[in-house]
């Protein structure tokens, strides 16, 4: 799933991403690339249904633009009050925080999130900072997915 705002230079990130890992032909026919945009909370039914979820976002954890962050399970803050992963209305951290309420989780979520470095550009592309991660981030996306369907 990616989620983001394609209006908004490189808060586009995690549709982009999504879309390109779907485009790459290596996505297992089992595994449902969506496109989360900006749906915050409406996103809930689909996190409550997902059994593994593999996000794609910008973040802002005030690193270096580019640097790719990658977060699984314990380590995503998935509670109201977290300083939110994600720059839209609903932090979809907060969306991962109903799903926990609610009792259902997927059994395993993985954020690969990019350092954003502009989102001030109104209808602007990524940033070639952010846009130079994007070929590393598919690949960590691809492998995370591998080692799911080993698990199996």
């Amino acid at each position: 799933m990616g989620v983001g705002n394609l209006l908004w230079a490189d808060e586009g990130f995690g549709p982009r991403a999504a879309a390109r890992m779907m485009a790459s032909g290596q996505v297992p026919d089992d595994v449902e690339v969506i496109d989360g945009g900006t749906q915050g909370i409406y996103l809930l039914p689909i996190i409550q249904a997902a059994r593994r979820l593999l996000v794609f976002d910008a973040v802002d954890f005030g690193r270096e633009p580019g640097q790719i962050v990658v977060l699984r399970d314990g380590e995503i803050p998935v509670f109201f009050g977290q300083r939110p992963l994600s720059l839209h209305q609903t932090a979809f951290t907060d969306v991962l925080a109903a799903a926990e309420l609610t009792g259902m989780m997927p059994e395993a979520v993985t954020v690969i999130g990019v350092q954003l470095e502009s989102i001030d550009e109104w209808g602007g592309d990524l940033t070639p900072t952010v846009a130079g991660a994007m070929d590393q981030v598919i690949r960590i996306g691809l492998e995370e997915l591998t080692g799911w369907a080993a698990e199996r």
